[in-house]
């Protein structure tokens, strides 16, 4: 009994996750074929394609947070700034790690991915 519940609740579920595609996302098809005793019937289903939405690239930004990192002497470090936020990159000394990511923070006014490596 339970596994019965448990497997209509899961179908129910694929069936409600199929219901929510949207039209964008239905650009590849999967053919399907299943044998049903004496007749054979193919059943086409859509595949949804997942596109990440990429975030526009923002130089004025850059510019900022590498201006205010050069102001306070730390260098090496390589800044990628979009419209959702500051990746920064590089190597920096070991004490300066923090005072980059504050920095970067401040200046560019958005979150900041820490990809620093502190050097030895």
């Amino acid at each position: 009994m339970k596994i019965k519940v448990l497997a209509v609740l899961g179908l129910a579920a694929v069936a409600g996750i199929a219901g929510c595609r949207s039209a964008a996302n239905t650009n590849t098809t999967v053919t399907t074929n299943t044998n049903t005793g004496t007749m054979n019937a193919n059943v086409t289903m859509a595949t949804p394609t997942m596109s990440t939405p990429t975030a526009a690239p923002d130089t004025a930004t850059k510019a900022t947070v590498e201006d205010a990192l050069r102001k306070k002497g730390i260098t090496g470090v390589t800044v990628d700034a979009t419209t959702s936020g500051v990746t920064l990159r590089g190597s920096v000394a070991k004490n300066k790690m923090a005072e980059a990511v504050q920095v970067a923070q401040e200046a560019g006014k958005k979150p900041v991915k820490n990809e620093l490596s502190e050097m030895k």
